[in-house]
């Protein structure tokens, strides 16, 4: 009766234990392809030109797995501003707060814990011209 008791006892503090993690794991948000990210505007000179940043307010670690690792990017480069429109709104949007959907994104130099978002997209309309 006594090792009954204990096995059940056992079991029940494994199940416990497992569901405890299960929570904490699901608390830790994870960056997906898709997902936003918010934070501020920057434009950095480089070669000449202006190249525009986001300092993340949220920053997440990758979901997927590459060179990465588990860092969480605090500053994501914007690739892709050839596009007129954008390129307008980041320049309206310097020092000031917005909100993208980062369709792809992989990191930079592992080493400095930026990244780049490829493909992207504000979250609301684009000005007009």
């Amino acid at each position: 009766m006594i090792r009954i008791g204990f096995g059940i006892l056992t079991a029940a503090f494994l199940i416990t234990g497992a569901q405890a993690q299960e929570k904490k794991e699901e608390k830790q948000e994870l960056l997906k392809h898709g997902d936003v990210i918010s934070g501020q505007v920057k434009a950095v000179q480089r070669n000449g030109e202006p190249v525009y940043q986001i300092v993340s307010d949220a920053p997440k670690p990758f979901a997927h797995k590459d060179s990465c690792k588990a860092a969480a990017p605090k500053i994501f480069h914007l690739a892709e501003t050839d596009n007129k429109a954008k390129t307008i709104r980041l320049k309206r949007s310097v020092g000031q707060k917005v909100e993208i959907v980062a369709d792809d994104f992989t990191c930079t130099v592992p080493h400095t814990g930026d990244a780049i978002a490829t493909k992207w997209r504000f979250t609301g309309p684009l000005p007009k011209n």
